[in-house]
């Protein structure tokens, strides 16, 4: 059995099969054709474009190189972050914003369903670069970033519109971006101001308090003048050992010399010199007993005095009291500063509330539609509608916003008179306060040199009474047999009568001395109270001094630097940025493309038609094959 062999198809066999199904070559084409004018002309919603130009030019930049200062340029962005930036919701959404408050938002960017419109119009939003790549000659010379911002809408002045604005925003927030720094610093700083305002408002308080409390200067002069005086007590003290030193000497060489003239004439004593010795004596046990017995008196009276003092002295009690209301004085005078910055924060917050309460109007007109008002509604509910369709009714309704900033004023109102109203309390406690310690002061003064005084007195008493009565008891129990002279000898009795002077001097100088030791003593306690006293205000004084400085030095640092930042960003208003073409009135068309759109659907059309023929002749039924076999 032999195959037969295939039909080559050829060029001819092609043009046959065309030309007998011919009606698929002109059909399709023209259906197509039709369908792609239809859809171009009344139904294809028209685009334009239109384009702003943006140029960024390089900032100066300083940098020092080898100890010199040298200016290059650089970009403050880059071209891939200026598209982020223009790409950016922020800004997208700015526009977007403008646009639809001024009623000029197409619906195809207009929400839809759960895509936001911001998302449909950056579908139409497209940044390109531009930016000139010439080589600049000096490698510190960096060419510009120029980037064209295009907006596709349904519109062309809408187009024009929309990139305008975007091309806009863009530029405000690139010139921006070298300030950026020093606004977050400043915004940093200004968190950290009023803290730092507080504490330095606190720690002058405390100082104030301090200094209307404190007797630092007070003590430091009664320290002063009890350290002279302790100087002067002992130069008297001195004098007064070198007199007794010497009154002692003029005894013993008296006693020396008594004892010499008594051996010279050794005679015994008549009977009429022991009598005038005995009466001697007598007259000299009186006199002392009679001066003992003053001193002993004064004494008494002395101790009686100072007990008396002690029952009326109120020093410790008065002196807590002090302690207590300088306290209570540096509690308020730190309230009063919490207060005065408290204060300044809710009038602030009350100006931006009022501020913002006079945008808001009380009542809003609102236009409704009359079937929509239930009221109405209800009213006509049995009878035909369809005659009130399109009708509107006006009402006034209460702003929603405006209630609760109004309520937001009010209490911010009430709370500035609160704090107002404890402010003037406490500066009326205040101003007691003061008047109290300042009395406290005087009273303390007065009652603490009255101690001293009676304490003297009483210490000096007793000591000139002591002395005496030593010596008084040395002499109180002598005779006259005593006494009596060994012999009659003239040199030894007067000699005899001058160391019994001297021994008296002596008691008087040992009285003297007693009383100043006394004397010494106390001023030495109190000095020993005052140098305590001096050093634990000058102690607390240093550190109130110190936290004072340090809060006033960063207070004012702060406040400078906030200063500074404010000048350094108003004179860094540069624009870096510029819009070099606006995108209206120059825009294009970019949909529908008719002409190209209707030679694509042809040519579909077209290729369609020549499958449609192919396959039309693989189904045409075969034709029997002439002429028959013998």
């Amino acid at each position: 059995m032999v195959e037969a062999p295939q039909e080559e198809i050829t060029l001819r066999d092609i043009v046959e099969v065309l030309k007998r199904h011919r009606v698929y070559l002109w059909a399709f084409p023209l259906l197509f054709g039709a369908v792609a004018l239809i859809y171009g002309f009344f139904v294809a919603e028209p685009t334009y474009a239109s384009t702003a130009t943006l140029s960024v030019a390089p900032v100066q930049v300083q940098a020092q190189l080898e100890q010199r200062i040298q200016v290059q340029q650089a970009t403050p962005i880059t071209f891939e972050g200026l598209k982020a930036l223009a790409l950016s919701e922020e800004a997208v959404g700015e526009v977007w914003e403008a646009l639809r408050k001024e009623g000029k938002l197409p619906t195809r960017w207009q929400d839809q369903g759960n895509v936001r419109g911001v998302e449909r119009m950056l579908r139409d939003l497209q940044v390109k670069d531009i930016s000139p790549r010439v080589q600049a000659a000096n490698p510190n010379q960096v060419p510009p970033i120029v980037a064209t911002f295009t907006v596709k809408a349904p519109d062309p002045q809408v187009a024009a519109k929309a990139a305008n604005l975007w091309v806009e925003a863009v530029k405000r927030k690139v010139n921006e971006i070298p300030l950026q720094r020093l606004k977050a610093s400043l915004a940093a700083l200004e968190e950290q101001l009023p803290p730092a305002e507080k504490a330095y408002r606190e720690a002058q308080a405390r100082w104030e308090a301090f200094q209307k409390a404190t007797t630092l200067s007070q003590d430091k002069a009664e320290l002063e003048a009890k350290t002279g005086e302790r100087v002067s007590l002992d130069q008297e003290l001195s004098g007064l050992e070198r007199d007794l030193s010497a009154v002692r000497g003029r005894i013993e060489a008296l006693s020396r010399e008594a004892d010499r003239q008594a051996r010279l004439v050794p005679l015994n004593t008549s009977p009429e010199q022991l009598a005038i010795i005995g009466k001697r004596l007598q007259e000299a046990q009186a006199a002392l007993k009679g001066e003992t017995e003053k001193a002993r008196q004064a004494y008494l009276a002395a101790a009686r005095a100072l007990e008396a003092f002690k029952e009326r002295e109120r020093i410790a009690e008065w002196q807590n009291e002090l302690n207590r209301l300088s306290g209570r004085l540096a509690e308020i005078g730190v309230r009063l500063a919490q207060i005065a910055t408290e204060r300044a924060s809710r009038e602030a917050s009350l100006k931006e509330v009022e501020a913002a309460l006079a945008k808001e109007p009380k009542v809003l007109d609102v236009v409704r539609e009359v079937v929509a008002d239930p009221v109405l509604a209800a009213a006509v509910a049995k009878g035909d509608l369809s005659a009130l369709i399109g009708l509107r009714l006006s009402v006034q309704e209460v702003n929603p916003v405006y209630a609760p900033l109004l309520t937001q004023a009010v209490n911010l109102r009430s709370q500035i008179k609160a704090l107002e109203a404890e402010e003037q309390a406490l500066l009326k406690e205040q101003e007691a306060i003061s008047q109290r310690i300042s009395f406290l002061k005087k009273l303390l003064s007065t009652q603490e040199r009255e101690k001293e005084a009676i304490t003297l007195e009483y210490n000096t008493k007793k000591a000139a009474y002591e002395a005496l009565r030593a010596r008084y008891d040395q002499i109180a129990n002598l005779s006259g047999t005593d006494l009596a002279f060994d012999n009659p000898n003239p040199e030894y009795q007067r000699l005899r009568s001058a160391l019994i002077d001297a021994q008296a001097e002596e008691a008087r100088l040992l009285a003297r001395k007693a009383a100043l030791q006394a004397r010494i003593a106390q001023v030495d306690a109190r000095i020993g109270v005052l140098k305590d006293r001096v050093a634990r205000a000058q102690v607390e004084q240093d550190t109130l001094s110190q936290a004072l400085e340090l809060a006033k030095n960063a207070y004012l640092a702060l406040a400078q630097k906030r200063t500074d930042l404010n000048i350094q960003i108003a004179s860094n208003q540069e624009a870096w940025a510029s819009i070099l073409a606006p995108a209206y009135p120059i825009y294009e068309k970019v949909a529908p493309r008719r002409g190209l759109l209707f030679a694509l659907a042809v040519a579909l059309g077209l290729m369609l038609g020549v499958m449609a023929a192919f396959v039309a002749e693989a189904l045409r039924p075969q034709e029997a094959p002439s002429g028959g076999s013998a």
